[in-house]
């Protein structure tokens, strides 16, 4: 059954599809973030990472762009989450990754490294709470 809470039941067709595809898209989303987690505390212990887990910041960043499309999609198309809050968590987890590029630069590569992982796991709990919230 779809996390949306629809007025005349479940979507079908395209609109139907685009639920599925923004459902399925944020369960990925968080084994993305989760990964980036694990490769920020892999950089922890081998500064030559750093470079790496930038790079794939700005992937789930714009996994994060993607799945906020699909969001808007659907809101101009009249479906609501089924609760309101959700629709704070989506923005919340897409500023919290370039601010957290924003906060790690010019620290010592070990601070960053750490700055990083605290990064993908606000934006991993926040896309959760969304994804519960759907």
């Amino acid at each position: 059954m779809s996390r949306w809470a629809l007025v005349a039941g479940q979507p079908s067709g395209a609109l139907g599809a685009l639920v599925s595809v923004h459902e399925r898209l944020g369960d990925a989303l968080l084994i993305v973030l989760a990964a980036g987690v694990v490769l920020g505390a892999l950089a922890v212990r081998n500064g030559s990472l750093l470079p790496t887990v930038r790079s794939y910041l700005w992937l789930a960043f714009a996994a994060v762009v993607l799945q906020g499309v699909g969001g808007i999609s659907l809101l101009i198309a009249g479906q609501r989450p089924a609760e309101g809050l959700h629709l704070m968590y989506g923005p919340l987890t897409l500023v919290t990754l370039p601010l957290t590029l924003l906060f790690s630069r010019g620290t010592a590569p070990r601070r960053e490294a750490w700055t990083l992982v605290a990064g993908f796991v606000v934006a991993l709990l926040l896309a959760f709470r969304a994804v519960s919230t759907g």
